[in-house]
């Protein structure tokens, strides 16, 4: 029977090991670029993979066991499929060259936890800390009844309490992993969120300043060119540099005033707004923009939903969003505006079958000074995503390089004091009429 003291030692050595796994992605987090995040990460679960294999802990004469599990759920989980797969791939390598016997049945094993893992990925990431550490105990539990039941079929009762012992600090370290993972994730994001603030702040100020002073001299500019286009001894070339200076001068003016509306957003009172109606509207007045790049635009919007906002910004955030999408297919194609009610929610889409995105380009979305555009600013959308949180809404894009994009934006819906939520009245759409065109 191992000596307690020696038991705990090498428990403290596998624990010090997987501490690795958060530390190298607290470090790499820093560093720009995927792959020169994705290929340290990657690296240490390897490692730790190697080292807790190598050096498993042992709690009887002819048992051992290892932290494994750990490198691959965090591979699967915080990295990527292939990621999880490849980590696989690894460890019955490792496990062939060291205990060539158990191969087969350790291929069997992860096969089936990888296509577990593989699918688990798909809700994992929207999961709370406490649903994720619940998950990561599920899985470990069957492994944990498997050796125990092993251990009484060998009359190894004594050292029973040794697994359990060791399953216990593998939760835990794992719990710990995940915890640190996920703080660590969090503080990202809200520095990221804190740089985009004293971006908007810096932007506003810097229109509040200038955005009136450079109008002024710009007007005068476009009405003296104005007077001269209208002159009859113009030659061809000239009238076609005057045209070029005018439309200029009316994008350098949309971007003033893109700034201006960062600065000083409409902060008209709310209202109860009609949104179906609403969304007809703008649907009509972009289907002449529409034609021009050969972009046919559908719509599917349910009747009754109203919600609470400043209809003018609301105008100019689905302009905004149909403007984007119909200049996403160059190529023309079908561009599907669809609303419904969920729930308490008033669901909105927005798809289109452009040029899609990348999950990269997505995550930058929003950011100023970013455009997918040649002469976009980013500002367009980043306009749009402060109007949706200012009606304590959200969104969500979803994008597949050369397939197109859907936006999905979930506002709440309008109730006044005399409605009665019951259940029938938020059965989403049922009983509802539709109108399409």
């Amino acid at each position: 029977m191992v000596l307690l003291y020696d038991f705990i030692a090498e428990l403290i050595f596998h624990f010090l090991i997987m501490m690795l796994i958060p530390f190298i992605h607290k470090i790499s987090s820093h560093w720009s670029g995927r792959w020169r995040t994705f290929v340290p990460f990657l690296s240490v679960l390897i490692v730790a993979l190697f080292l807790t294999m190598t050096f498993p802990v042992e709690i009887t004469g002819s048992q051992f066991f290892d932290l494994k599990f750990i490198p691959i759920f965090v591979a699967f989980f915080y990295i990527s499929s292939f990621a999880g797969f490849f980590t696989i791939f690894i460890l019955i390598s490792i496990k062939g060259f060291l205990s060539p016997e158990d191969i087969w049945f350790a291929l069997i094993n992860y096969t089936i936890i990888s296509v577990l893992f593989y699918f688990a990925g798909k809700f994992y990431k929207d999961r709370t800390f406490g649903q994720k550490v619940s998950i990561a105990a599920l899985f470990y539990l069957p492994i944990t009844i498997t050796r125990y039941v092993i251990f009484l079929q060998r009359d190894l009762k004594e050292e029973g309490v040794y697994l359990l012992l060791f399953s216990a600090v593998s939760i835990i370290t794992l719990s710990m992993i995940i915890y640190l993972i996920e703080m660590n994730l969090l503080q990202e994001e809200i520095m990221q969120k804190v740089k985009n603030a004293e971006k908007i702040n810096a932007i506003s100020q810097l229109a509040a300043s200038v955005a009136h002073e450079i109008r002024n001299p710009m007007t005068t500019v476009k009405g003296f060119l104005q007077m001269i286009k209208d002159e009859k001894n113009l030659t061809a070339n000239q009238k076609s540099f005057i045209k070029v200076s005018l439309e200029e001068l009316d994008r350098t003016n949309h971007i003033i005033s893109d700034f201006l509306s960062l600065a000083r957003p409409d902060t008209a009172a709310a209202r109860k707004v009609y949104l179906s109606e609403l969304l007809l509207e703008v649907a009509d007045f972009m289907r002449p923009y529409g034609l021009m790049s050969k972009v046919e635009i559908k719509t599917s919007i349910f009747e009754g939903i109203y919600i609470v906002g400043n209809p003018n910004e609301m105008k100019q955030l689905f302009i905004n969003l149909l403007k984007n999408s119909i200049e996403a297919m160059p190529g023309g194609g079908i561009l599907e505006v669809s609303a419904y009610k969920k729930n308490t929610t008033a669901d909105i889409q927005i798809k289109d079958e452009g040029v899609g995105m990348s999950n990269e380009t997505v995550q930058m979305l929003g950011q100023p000074y970013y455009s997918t555009k040649t002469k976009g600013t980013g500002l367009g959308l980043m306009i749009s995503f402060d109007i949706i949180s200012r009606l304590n809404g959200k969104y969500s894009i979803e994008s597949t390089e050369g397939k197109g994009t859907t936006f999905t934006i979930s506002l709440p819906l309008y109730y006044s004091s005399e409605e009665v939520l019951s259940p029938s009245y938020h059965n989403g759409t049922e009983g509802q009429q539709v109108k399409e065109t």
